[in-house]
């Protein structure tokens, strides 16, 4: 499956925070290959790979095989939302919904 998301966080500080949740630390998956702007894990016959796109907002493109809920629950949580006080001006009107935390590239 590939997903695609987008962060306030640096590339680095994305990156170090799938290396926390994902690598020895985190779930124990071995890093395979790692990079300035990417990292890529695997374990069990199974992989995550994350390549990091720098710009206003960093882009994460991952590709997963068999971590598709952990990787889902790391996208909602790095796309977190603006405080209030930085988007208040940005008002939603009743009836229109938010943005997904991330898309679906992919689904093969």
């Amino acid at each position: 499956m590939r997903y695609q998301t987008t962060t306030e966080l640096t590339p680095r500080q994305a990156l170090e925070q799938a290396l926390a949740d994902f690598g020895p630390g985190g779930v124990g998956l071995q890093i395979t290959s790692q990079t300035n702007l990417s990292l890529v894990f695997q374990g069990g016959g199974r992989h995550i790979a994350v390549p990091a796109q720098p710009g206003a907002e960093t882009t994460l493109e991952w590709e997963t095989r068999e971590w598709d809920y952990a990787v889902e629950k790391f996208m909602a949580r790095v796309h977190r939302r603006r405080p209030w006080w930085q988007r208040w001006r940005r008002r939603q009107w009743p009836g229109t919904s938010r943005p997904a935390s991330f898309t679906v590239l992919d689904h093969s």
